[in-house]
């Protein structure tokens, strides 16, 4: 129970940072679909000028985390499509759980490293000449965008393995503490719990899993328009230097 309580309060934690990035109008905007695709994303060329090289470093490895978690949110999507845990034993699906939990905070931990090196693009932008002045915060706003969908789609990860785990721990609990009948002619007996002989009860883990890898596969394309935003943008960031 103890370990519940614990994973319920991590629950509400999450809720909590989750219903502040909205209440703080951070949640970022799609830009409007393209008739076109979106120019993929990719590194920026090495310049020679200190200012732009310094751009470029911290443009360069904002793009790889957002790409490194690109390829990790297809993964984490396909894992849950297809994990088979409503008839797994409790030993596979709590290896299951530790798997999935471990992509999603690697997943976070990315975006944030991403994020962080956006606020320094912003920065360097603050400090530039126009016309790389608005290129660069363009650049900066888009990938940001695309990070922070990844770093909320991490956290909902997360807070839906708390949700399934406690669910799971309450069906064990149910399970090892289970109330006996009466002894037959003495319905007012004291009737203690104690182990009973219940079968596990089937939980539709599979189902929840699938609705929220659709879900996640669908905003994908929201960060993929992000990226293409931002790589339009990245050949501005880097010129006049």
């Amino acid at each position: 129970m103890r370990s519940f309580r614990f994973r319920e309060s991590m629950l509400v934690r999450l809720c909590t940072v989750a219903t502040a990035f909205v209440a703080l109008g951070a949640t970022p905007q799609p830009e409007p679909a393209a008739s076109e695709p979106p120019t993929p994303l990719k590194e920026i060329g090495r310049v020679r000028a200190s200012v732009c090289s310094t751009i470029v470093v911290h443009a360069n490895s904002a793009i790889d985390d957002a790409l490194a978690n690109d390829g990790d949110l297809r993964s984490l999507i396909a894992a849950l499509t297809t994990a088979k845990l409503d008839d797994a034993t409790e030993l596979q699906r709590r290896n299951a759980f530790h798997d999935f939990e471990r992509a999603a905070a690697k997943l976070r931990e990315t975006a944030l490293d991403g994020e962080g090196e956006i606020r320094r693009l912003r920065a360097l932008a603050a400090e530039s000449p126009e016309p790389r002045k608005s290129e660069l915060k363009a650049f900066a706003d888009a990938l940001g965008g695309a990070l922070y969908r990844q770093r909320v789609m991490a956290i909902e990860a997360q807070r839906l393995l708390i949700v399934q785990q406690g669910r799971a721990e309450r069906a064990g609990d149910d399970l090892a503490f289970a109330p006996q009948a009466a002894p037959a002619g003495r319905p007012d007996a004291v009737v203690l719990a104690t182990p009973g002989p219940l079968s596990p009860p089937s939980y539709a883990y599979e189902k929840a899993f699938k609705l929220v890898a659709a879900d996640f596969a669908d905003r994908t394309r929201l960060i993929t328009i992000d990226e293409g935003v931002a790589a339009d943008h990245s050949l501005g960031a880097t010129t006049g230097c």
